[in-house]
């Protein structure tokens, strides 16, 4: 079994493309929710994906505002 808190779901396509492009973080699947059909991105939970975080968070991006 397997904890939740051991993988991230992203659901932002700028987040996405800001932990892929950015900093080039792999991440593990993608699919659709099952009842909203929003595309998701799985990551691994670690180190590296918290501090890519927070520093996306830190630059006002997460309302896709990018300074």
């Amino acid at each position: 079994m397997f904890s939740d808190s051991e993988y991230f779901y992203c659901y932002s396509p700028n987040l996405f493309r800001f932990l892929k492009m950015g900093k080039k973080i792999n991440y593990i699947c993608t699919g659709l929710h099952e009842k909203t059909l929003q595309q998701f991105w799985l990551f691994k939970s670690n180190e590296q994906l918290i501090r890519a975080m927070a520093e996306y968070k830190s630059r006002g991006m997460e309302m896709g505002v990018i300074r």
